[in-house]
């Protein structure tokens, strides 16, 4: 019976212990968030909103900050809940995107130093010929990178791998890695991560020294920050290295989270996104940047600096960049910082500027955590339009039409892949859209426009490029009109359904040999070959997105040998479509057979016709 007591009261303290573990408290009673909520009751609200919604994640870390003062600090859930490890102080996250910034903070120390000019061709900063595949002589400078609008499509070839041994160095992978520029430097936002992890390696050039050290010189050691790393195998801090592998990743799968074991994806261009930590060490990041004082700079100045909108809504003071940092709205509060995810993590960065009130959020997955904690800070996101998100114009031109993400493979044989991101536009009357039924858009006056999704607001701008082609920036990703998107998806949807037919087509074959009862006609062999190589065409275009989703990326041997693959199936349904023309001019055909001609020719061209636009044999130049 003791026994059992003793049992049940082990129990109860585990998911007491698990519901919450409040690592700091330190509150002024008379001081509130922005929400309104009293700092010595925030953590009680955020611990609320955990109990309540033990669904919502499997893990996840979280602080408030005043500056420099850690308001609440709190851990949640398992690092590993197969093992029944809970998640405390110890357990580190991965920063993801929000690495950037740490590259933009040192960015500005050198600005601060006259070391680097915003404004100044980044090219002469970089050795000679770094950047090999740029379509625009325009110069491209540091605000360019740090507004993402240097005119970069997204990566063809990968920049994660899972073997240790793999890694490259940062100069080394981003020559390989370096995308395609499809627009002109300022012309188009488009989040690029190679644009954030160059800007790290121009820091590497002008200082002379590795980027991951300065970051530890001038950032990390300078704030105490003990138990974070920055290169990809997290190896430039034992402690963050030897825990790394001990929190474990899940996925949420409608039916429950599924564990996806520790998810050790190395990002080679680190820094774009391979911080890892403790969420103290983010609290104390974010809450020195919050800081009108903040240590990470020599004069208060360049902190303003860095926290002034370097990008803005045309017509408008309302920036969308600043200086790399991201903004986002709850209710009235416009607050700033930025969000990162990798394969097996997400995270959250925002504070006030001027209140220095902010909350750091990690957790494994991706789920409500993220959304719901700064809410529970800074307020809800509003559908609302802001008073300062007004111009005088009239209503602006029509923008209805087939969009595209910016953020895209434009080139190459991931091209496809861009076409599922489409964005059709359509109007509804004077000034008003509708996205395919999952947002609506405002032409608020003039350029600008205002997109409300499931409740929440976010402002646009619309213009044309110099080619016609209508732009909406949606601050950080654009999308961009494309007039042959819809030539682009029927080719892609005839090329995928050839293969069910030329499957069944086989089979029939297949059964009527077994059966001998198959007759033999002209080009017959030339005919089942490309009908085998329409199957194995799309099958290597299904591995391509099966490892670009871990990968973000193809390695050269993957695409290269998949492009050659690509080429020897289209080489097929040249000779099947030749055959057929020349059995189709043949005496004693049936006309049922010449029918079958014309649909295998017909069905062969727009199968090369597909590959070739859809760029599935293009390995060179992307």
């Amino acid at each position: 019976m003791k026994k059992s007591i003793k049992k049940m009261l082990a129990a109860l303290m585990v998911v007491m212990f698990l519901i919450n573990i409040p690592l700091t408290v330190q509150a002024t009673p008379n001081d509130v968030t922005p929400s309104g909520v009293p700092f010595d009751e925030i953590g009680s609200e955020i611990e609320k909103w955990a109990a309540e919604n033990p669904e919502a994640y499997v893990s996840f870390s979280t602080a408030v900050f005043k500056e420099d003062e850690i308001v609440y600090e709190g851990a949640f859930g398992y690092a590993d809940r197969e093992n029944g490890i809970v998640a405390d102080a110890d357990t580190v996250y991965e920063w993801g995107s929000i690495s950037k910034t740490l590259v933009w903070v040192s960015v500005m120390q050198l600005w601060e130093r006259g070391e680097i000019d915003l404004e100044k061709d980044i090219r002469e900063y970089l050795p000679d010929n770094f950047l090999r595949k740029l379509k625009y002589d325009d110069p491209i400078t540091m605000l360019n990178l740090m507004n993402h609008n240097a005119g970069w499509s997204e990566n063809v070839w990968a920049f994660q791998t899972d073997n240790e041994e793999e890694i490259k160095s940062l100069g080394e992978i981003l020559q390989e890695t370096e995308p395609v520029q499809v627009y002109r430097p300022g012309e188009v936002s488009s989040y690029s991560n190679y644009g954030a992890a160059l800007a790290g390696y121009v820091v590497e050039c002008i200082t002379e020294q590795p980027f991951h050290e300065y970051v530890h010189e001038n950032i990390f050691e300078p704030l105490g920050m003990e138990h974070t790393s920055l290169l990809p195998a997290h190896n430039d801090n034992e402690w963050v290295y030897a825990q790394r592998p001990k929190t474990v990743c899940y996925v949420d799968t409608g039916a429950g989270w599924e564990s996806v074991g520790p998810q050790l994806m190395y990002v080679m261009p680190y820094p774009a996104g391979a911080a890892t930590g403790t969420i103290s060490d983010m609290a104390i990041y974010a809450g020195s940047l919050a800081r009108e004082d903040c240590p990470l700079f020599e004069n208060p100045e360049t902190r303003e600096f860095l926290f002034s909108p370097s990008a803005t809504y045309r017509g408008t003071d309302m920036g969308y960049s600043y200086h790399g940092f991201l903004s986002s709205m709850y209710g009235e509060n416009i607050v700033l910082g930025h969000n990162g995810s990798t394969n097996g993590f997400c995270s959250q960065m925002f504070f006030d500027v001027e209140t220095g009130v902010g909350t750091v959020v990690m957790m494994t997955g991706m789920g409500l955590p993220i959304m719901e904690i700064p809410e529970i800070v800074f307020g809800e996101t509003s559908a609302e339009i802001p008073a300062d998100f007004v111009s005088n114009e009239a209503v602006g031109d029509d923008i209805s039409g087939m969009y595209i993400g910016a953020r895209s493979m434009r080139h190459g044989p991931l091209k496809l892949i861009s076409l599922l991101g489409l964005l059709p536009i359509a109007s509804t009357g004077e000034g008003e859209y509708d996205v395919a039924g999952i947002a609506t858009i405002q032409n608020v006056s003039g350029d600008l426009y205002w997109i409300v999704q499931e409740g929440q607001g976010l402002p646009a701008e619309g213009y044309q490029l110099e080619d016609g082609n209508g732009v909406l920036n949606l601050g950080l990703q654009s999308y961009v009109e494309e007039p042959a998107l819809v030539a682009y998806l029927a080719l892609m949807i005839f090329y995928v359904i050839c293969v069910p037919v030329a499957a069944v087509l086989l089979l029939i074959k297949l059964i009527l040999l077994i059966v001998k009862k198959f007759k033999k006609y002209e080009g017959a062999a030339l005919i089942a070959v490309a009908q085998f190589a329409k199957i194995i065409s799309v099958g290597v275009v299904i591995f391509w997105i099966s490892v670009y989703s871990t990968q973000y990326g193809l390695t050269p041997a993957q695409g290269i040998i998949g492009c050659l693959i690509q080429i020897l199936c289209m080489l097929a349904f040249l000779a099947s479509a030749g055959i057929s023309v020349k059995a189709l001019f043949a005496k004693d055909v049936k006309v049922i057979r010449r029918i079958q001609y014309v649909i295998n020719i017909l069905a062969n061209v727009i199968c090369v016709v597909a590959m070739i636009s859809l760029e599935l044999i293009r390995f060179w130049n992307v």
